[in-house]
């Protein structure tokens, strides 16, 4: 029977395959931006490389929060933080605090933000998770828990300024189109696909319910949409495995599975 390879906790000085993604997603957004207002690329092709681009932003905020990118936590900061404005998915400390409170307490009826999303049937789910978003009542949360310091709340402040002043500073400019096209339209799209793929797939259970580890057994279309959060479940065990090395921390053969509670399916 093969063994789950041990990886060390020990994080490196950068992640080196988490930083070319993250530097892929900050350049080539603006790149593509940049040839369609130029007139290179049409519409629905930058529409797409937008998009494809924009399918990145998850794991290059994702993976700071988890200070996974490097072991200085100021790196991981101003990492997560680049790549939150330039995917247009500001207010990256609240963010990140939202998501470590769905790691601390996940399947907690009241205090996990997850819970009442998927509370849902497939079909259902974009409007719940939408509603659950605006009704969720993060009182409930000891003050304690990863406080947000005012530095924070500004930096946080200064990047819902800076997607505003895109968008209106586009439309006075006059090249609101290539905002639209790479920008805001794969941002509403990524935002449902990555809903699904890593919110409600990972943990709903078809009658209601919640499940805490579930690893799905998924082709490639799969784990390029989701960039491997098909091991979903791996993640919520262990969460300070980067990414990209999921696959290297378990055998779907193992009886790891067993150890952690991981569901197979």
């Amino acid at each position: 029977m093969t063994q789950p390879i041990e990886l060390s906790k020990i994080r490196p000085f950068v992640d080196g395959i988490t930083g070319v993604l993250i530097l892929f997603m900050v350049v080539g957004l603006p790149v593509i931006g940049w040839f369609y207002y130029k007139g290179t690329l049409p519409f629905w092709m930058a529409v797409i490389f937008g998009t494809l681009l924009m399918n990145l932003s998850f794991t290059a905020w994702h993976e700071p929060s988890h200070q996974n990118f490097s072991k200085f936590k100021w790196l991981n900061y101003v990492a997560g933080w680049i790549a939150s404005v330039a995917s247009i998915f500001p207010g990256y400390f609240a963010r990140r605090r939202e998501h470590l409170i769905h790691h601390r307490w996940a399947g907690d009826v009241v205090k996990d933000p997850v819970y009442p999303r998927i509370q849902s049937t497939f079909l259902s789910f974009p409007k719940v998770l939408v509603d659950s978003n605006r009704k969720f009542d993060f009182k409930n949360i000891p003050e304690s828990f990863h406080p947000m310091t005012i530095g924070q709340r500004i930096a946080d402040q200064v990047s819902n300024s800076c997607a505003l002043i895109l968008i209106i500073g586009s439309i006075y400019f006059g090249f609101f189109q290539a905002v639209l096209c790479v920008w805001i339209i794969p941002r509403v799209c990524i935002f449902f696909i990555h809903a699904y793929f890593i919110c409600y797939l990972p943990h709903a259970i078809e009658h209601g319910g919640y499940q805490v580890k579930r690893v799905r057994q998924a082709g490639w279309l799969q784990r390029f949409i989701s960039i491997e959060q098909n091991m979903h479940g791996v993640h919520h065990a262990c969460p300070w495995i980067p990414w990209h090395q999921y696959n290297n921390f378990i055998s779907l053969n193992s009886d790891t599975t067993l150890k952690e509670n991981i569901e197979m399916v």
